[in-house]
C-alpha cells in the first residue's frame, strides 16, 4: 500500500513538474522553474526509494505481492533474484521509469547551463508523466488478494513464487535488459530538444546542443541490441544471433532511425541543410520506442513471438495505445506548427558532396526500418484486416535487405573520401584507387576460399572497401586528435559486421546428428560421440539440470562439450529447457544444439499378462508370468513428486527350478529419462538381463493386467538399452567478426561524444563572446574602457 501511494505521488509530482515548466514559459517566472525543478527532483528521488522498496520485496521473499510472487521464488541466486525486479511487465516499466528519471536528472542541470530548461524539462516532464500514470495502472505493488479476490483470501502469502522463466535464468539478464531500457530512456531527449527547438525557434542550435545525448542514446541502445543477440546465440540454441522475432525487431527500429538522425544532424551541423528532416527523424526515433513497447507489452503479439508479454489488460492497452498516440500528435502538429519557417530554410546538396552521401545512406537505413516495420507490424494488421495472425516469414527480412546493406557497405567507404560541399572527380578518384585494389584482391582471395555467391562477393567487396578506407583515416587521426577518430573506427566496426554476417549467415553449415552412447558418428569433418550426462545445481529441489558431454575429435585434437537440458517446474517439466554447447574460437565456433534424448533399444520386448506364462524371447526353455505389481511407492508420503517407482512381480520358471523376483522401474514425470530409469535384474545361472519397461494395470479385471519386459543377452551389448543424444552440429565461421564489429561501432559512438562535447563547449564560448561584444557596443566608451582594464 505504501508503494502504491508513492507511485501515486510521484505522478502526481510529475505533472506538477510539467505543468510548472510550461507556465514558467510565458514570462519566464523564475519562482515557477525553481518549483519545477524542485518537483522533478522529487520524482528522481521518490523512483529511487519505490525501486528500493520494490527490490527489497524480492530480495525478503514477501509473496504478498502479486509481482514478487509471479516471478521470483526462494530457489533464485541473489543477481537472478535482482534481475527478478524488471522481469516482469510491471518491473519493466518501473525500470524505464526509473532510468528515464534518472537520465533526467543528468539532463537538468545540462539543459539549465544551455538555457533550454523549461522547454526541454516541460516536454520531458510529461514523458515521466505517462510512465509514471502506467505504473499507476500496472502497479507492482499491488497484494495478491488484489489481483486474485476470487481465489485468494485477504491478508495470504503463498509459500513461495512462481520464479524465473530458466530461459531467462542467465548472467546476460543482469545486463542486457537495463542497457537496452537505458537507450530507450535515452531517446527522449533528443525528442524534448526538437520540441524545444520548435517552440524557440531554434531550427539549428537544437541539433549541436542534442548530438551528443543522440549519440550517447544510439550507443547504448545499439550495444543493448548486440548484448541480446550474444544472449541468444549462447543461451537460446537456434543456432543464430538474430531471429527476426517481432520483439527483436521492435528494439532495432528505433536504433535504425537514431543512426540516420546522427547523419544527418552532422549533415545540418555542417550545411545548414535537413532541418525538417531531423525535426521527423527525432520525433519518430521517439515514437518507435513507444511503438515497441506497445509491440512488446500490449500482448498483440503473444501467438507469434517468444519474447512478448501477455495480455496486461483493457485499461493497460488502452493507455499504451495512446501514449503513442499523443506523442504522434504533439510531436508532429508542433512540426506543422513551424512548417513554414523551416520550409523557408533550403539548401542543395551537389551529388559529388559528403551531404549527398551521408543523405542517401540515411535514406538506407530508413528504408531498413520500413522493410522492419512492416514484417515486424504483420501480425497486427493481419489481425486488423481479419486474415491469420501469423509471423512474417524470415526470408522476407533476408531478400529485402540484402541489395541494402551491400549499398550501406559501398557508402560505408566512399562517404569519407568526399568532401563536404562537392569533391573534382580527380581528387576521388585518386583516392579511391588503393583501397578499391585491396578490396578486389581480397574479394578475390574469399571467392578462392568459396563466397561464390554473386551478391554476398559483392557484400564482401563493399566490407573491404569499406575497412580498408576506414582503417587508413582511423590511423592517421589518431596520430593527430583521438577524437575525430570516432566517426571511422564506427565505420570500421560496420565493416567487420558485415564480413561477419557473410561468413556466418551464408557459409555456415549444419548438420543433425544422432548419438547413441559410446558411438562414435561421423559429421562436418569432425567424430563426435555422447560420453554420458552429470546433473549439475543439485541442491535445487525445483529444477533437474544436467551437462551432456559430447566429444568432439577432429586431426586428433579432442575437446568436450557440453550442451545443457534443463527440466524445471516452471512448466510441471512437461518438456525440457534446451542450452547450446559451443567450443569457442578466434576462426569459428563449434556449436552444438540439443534437439532430444531418447531410450532406444535392439532388445526385444515381450508382453506378460498375469497368470499367463510366457517363453523368454531369446530362450524358450525360460517361461515368464506376470503375478501383480508392487505399488507401494504411490502411498509413499516421502517420495518426491516428480518420480513414480513401480514393480512387476514375476515368476521366472526353468526346466531345474522355480522363483519369483520383482523388477523396478522408476518413471520421471518429464525428467531427464522421460521413458525410464530401469533397474535390470540377471536370471541367474544365465547371461539374460529383465528390465520393466511398461506397467498395464487393469483395474477392472485384474487378471488382464499385463507389462512390457524388455530381455537382453549380455553376450550381445547391442540389445541393451541405451540412451541416443540428437543434437544439431554447427560450424560458425568468423562470428567473432558480429561481436568485434559491434563493439567497435559503441566504441566509435563514444568516442563521438567526447569529440561533440568539446565542440559545445567552443561554441558557447564563441556565442557568449559575441552576446558580450553585442552588449558592449551599447555601452559608453568610457564603460568600454573600464571594462577593457578589467
Amino acid at each position: 500500500m505504501v508503494g502504491q501511494i508513492l507511485i501515486n505521488f510521484l505522478f502526481a509530482s510529475a505533472v506538477v513538474s510539467s505543468g510548472a515548466y510550461f507556465l514558467s514559459l510565458k514570462n519566464h517566472n523564475e519562482m515557477l522553474q525553481r518549483t519545477a525543478r524542485m518537483m522533478f527532483y522529487i520524482v528522481c528521488v521518490g523512483m529511487l526509494i519505490a525501486a528500493g522498496m520494490a527490490v527489497f520485496h524480492i530480495m525478503t521473499h514477501d509473496f504478498r505481492y502479486s509481482y514478487v510472487w509471479g516471478h521470483s521464488s526462494k530457489e533464485l541466486s541473489t543477481p537472478l533474484l535482482i534481475a527478478t525486479f524488471y522481469a516482469g511487465q510491471e518491473g519493466s516499466f518501473m525500470l524505464w521509469t526509473l532510468l528515464v528519471s534518472m537520465i533526467g536528472f543528468s539532463l537538468l542541470p545540462y539543459v539549465r547551463k544551455h538555457r533550454y530548461e523549461s522547454e526541454v524539462m516541460g516536454f520531458y516532464g510529461v514523458i515521466l508523466s505517462f510512465l509514471l500514470l502506467m505504473l499507476v495502472a500496472k502497479s507492482p505493488f499491488a497484494y495478491v488478494w488484489e489481483s486474485y479476490p476470487k481465489d485468494v483470501p485477504y491478508g495470504f502469502m503463498p509459500q513461495n513464487g512462481k520464479g524465473l522463466n530458466p530461459l531467462l535464468q542467465n548472467l546476460w539478464i543482469t545486463i542486457h535488459p537495463p542497457i537496452l531500457f537505458t537507450g530507450f530512456a535515452s531517446m527522449s531527449v533528443p525528442f524534448a530538444f526538437a520540441m524545444a527547438g520548435l517552440i524557440r525557434k531554434e531550427y539549428h542550435q537544437w541539433v549541436s546542443v542534442s548530438l551528443p545525448w543522440v549519440l550517447f542514446g544510439t550507443a547504448i541502445l545499439g550495444f543493448g541490441i548486440m548484448l541480446g543477440g550474444f544472449w541468444a546465440y549462447e543461451t537460446l540454441g537456434w543456432g543464430g544471433f538474430w531471429g527476426w522475432d517481432p520483439v527483436e525487431n521492435s528494439s532495432l527500429l528505433p536504433w535504425l532511425v537514431a543512426v540516420a538522425l546522427t547523419h544527418t544532424m552532422l549533415t545540418q551541423k555542417k550545411t545548414k541543410g535537413l532541418v525538417k528532416t531531423n525535426f521527423v527523424l527525432a520525433v519518430m526515433t521517439f515514437l518507435l520506442v513507444l511503438y515497441s513497447t506497445f509491440l512488446t507489452r500490449s500482448g498483440v503479439l503473444g501467438d507469434t513471438s517468444v519474447h512478448s508479454f501477455v495480455d496486461p489488460g483493457f485499461f493497460a492497452y488502452t493507455l499504451l495505445l495512446s501514449f503513442v498516440i499523443v506523442f504522434a500528435v504533439v510531436g508532429f502538429g508542433m512540426i506543422l506548427w513551424r512548417s513554414k519557417d523551416i520550409g523557408a530554410i533550403k539548401t542543395e546538396f551537389a551529388p559529388t558532396s559528403r551531404e549527398f552521401a551521408l543523405g542517401i545512406g540515411s535514406a538506407l537505413m530508413l528504408a531498413s526500418a520500413v522493410i522492419v516495420f512492416i514484417g515486424t507490424s504483420w501480425p497486427l494488421m493481419a489481425e486488423i484486416f481479419k486474415q491469420p495472425k501469423v509471423a512474417i516469414d524470415i526470408a522476407f527480412y533476408n531478400k529485402m535487405h540484402l541489395p541494402l546493406v551491400i549499398m550501406v557497405a559501398l557508402l560505408n567507404g566512399a562517404t569519407l573520401l568526399l568532401k563536404w560541399r562537392a569533391t573534382t572527380p580527380r581528387d576521388f578518384a585518386r583516392q579511391i584507387v588503393i583501397p578499391f585494389v585491396i578490396a578486389g584482391v581480397a574479394t578475390v582471395i574469399c571467392v578462392a576460399f568459396g563466397v561464390h555467391d554473386p551478391a554476398f562477393a559483392l557484400l564482401t567487396f563493399g566490407a573491404f572497401f569499406g575497412l580498408s578506407v576506414n582503417a587508413n583515416l582511423a590511423v592517421r587521426i589518431l596520430k593527430g586528435n583521438p577524437t575525430f577518430a570516432g566517426a571511422y573506427i564506427s565505420h570500421f566496426g560496420l565493416a567487420l559486421l558485415f564480413l561477419g554476417i557473410v561468413a556466418t549467415s551464408r557459409y555456415s553449415v549444419t548438420e543433425h546428428v544422432r548419438l547413441p552412447m559410446n558411438t562414435p558418428t561421423q559429421a562436418l569433418g569432425y567424430t563426435f560421440m555422447f560420453l554420458g550426462k552429470e546433473q549439475v545445481e543439485k541442491d535445487y529441489k525445483d529444477r533437474e539440470k544436467f551437462h551432456y558431454f559430447v566429444s568432439a575429435e577432429k586431426d586428433g585434437k579432442e575437446t568436450i562439450v557440453k550442451p545443457v537440458l534443463y527440466w524445471s517446474d516452471y512448466n510441471q517439466r512437461q518438456s525440457a529447457f534446451l542450452e547450446p554447447g559451443i567450443r569457442w574460437s578466434a576462426l569459428q565456433d563449434l556449436y552444438i544444439a540439443p534437439k532430444a534424448v531418447e531410450i532406444e533399444g535392439e532388445a526385444p520386448a515381450m508382453q506378460v499378462q498375469r497368470e499367463v506364462p510366457q517363453p523368454l524371447v531369446i530362450d524358450s526353455t525360460i517361461r515368464i508370468t506376470l503375478l501383480g505389481f508392487d505399488t507401494s511407492d504411490m502411498t509413499n508420503p516421502n517420495r518426491q513428486q516428480d518420480r513414480l517407482k513401480l514393480g512387476a512381480i514375476l515368476s521366472i520358471e526353468r526346466a531345474d527350478s522355480a522363483f519369483q523376483t520383482t523388477l523396478y522401474t522408476t518413471f520421471l514425470m518429464g525428467g531427464a529419462n522421460a521413458q525410464a530409469q530401469y533397474e535390470p535384474f540377471q536370471i541367474p545361472g544365465t547371461t539374460y538381463f529383465l528390465a520393466m519397461q511398461r506397467a498395464m494395470p487393469n483395474m477392472e479385471d485384474r487378471t488382464k493386467s499385463q507389462a512390457i519386459i524388455l530381455a537382453s543377452d549380455s553376450r550381445n551389448p547391442a540389445t541393451s538399452p541405451r540412451e541416443v543424444f540428437t543434437i544439431e552440429v554447427s560450424i560458425k565461421p568468423f562470428i567473432n567478426l558480429v561481436w568485434g564489429g559491434v563493439l567497435l561501432m559503441v566504441a566509435g559512438f563514444f568516442i563521438s561524444i567526447v569529440r561533440r562535447r568539446k565542440e559545445l563547449l567552443r561554441e558557447d564560448t564563441v556565442r557568449d563572446h559575441q552576446a558580450i561584444e553585442s552588449t558592449m557596443q551599447s555601452f559608453p566608451v568610457q564603460a568600454k574602457a573600464e571594462h577593457a582594464q578589467e
